[in-house]
């Protein structure tokens, strides 16, 4: 199993955006969490839906099957969380409406599985879901490049004109902190208020 570093709400001013894109839908949505890991980002898009009142579901999928049984879980040590609490990623009250106590940690309340499905994806090989928002963070760098050009091609033309493609820190700087993109980034998307967020070209 890879190491892999998620957070609950990852980048916070990122959310914000995604909710007021995603609420302008007038149909329950789709949010792909693509790699996923041990789950926290895709448990934090069902949390940004049930508290903007927005109908739909997310998709959370991953190449490692280890990880996808994690993420399913849903269950995270104490210390996890307050870590997260403490950092001003989760609000207490998040925590006590979304997460319930259980075996020394928390696990996620049933209302959030409702909303969530894990899959097994490989973004090397398989195609791109459909998707109202692909948060595809910090894995274009893990990918050779025509991997990364096909998927940016494919997550363009699985998104609608108003949808989002939200990504992480990691990809938009190289190992010498120097501003780099994946390829076709510009080409098919534009920046969406905040570095890390982009809506299609038409």
């Amino acid at each position: 199993m890879r190491r892999i570093v998620t957070e609950w709400f990852r980048i916070p001013r990122v959310w914000p955006i995604l909710a007021a894109a995603l609420a302008a839908f007038d149909r329950p949505v789709t949010v792909w969490s693509g790699a996923c890991g041990s789950g926290e980002e895709a448990w934090s898009a069902a949390i940004l839906l049930d508290e903007h009142g927005i109908g739909g579901q997310v998709l959370a999928t991953d190449l490692d099957p280890d990880l996808l049984a994690i993420a399913e879980a849903g269950h995270y040590s104490a210390r996890d969380v307050r870590s997260n609490v403490a950092e001003g990623r989760l609000t207490r009250a998040q925590v006590s409406r979304h997460l319930r106590p259980a075996d020394g940690g928390y696990t996620v309340a049933p209302h959030l599985r409702r909303r969530v499905t894990f899959r097994r994806l490989c973004l090397g090989e398989d195609a791109a879901p459909a998707c109202d928002a692909a948060l595809l963070r910090n894995v274009w760098r893990h990918l050779e490049h025509d991997t990364q050009a096909r998927l940016m091609r494919e997550v363009h033309a699985r998104l609608p004109a108003t949808g989002r493609l939200v990504l992480g820190g990691g990809d938009l700087l190289n190992v010498r902190l120097e501003a780099v993109e994946p390829p076709g980034l510009s080409r098919y998307f534009t920046r969406a208020g905040h570095d890390c967020v982009w809506r299609p070209r038409s």
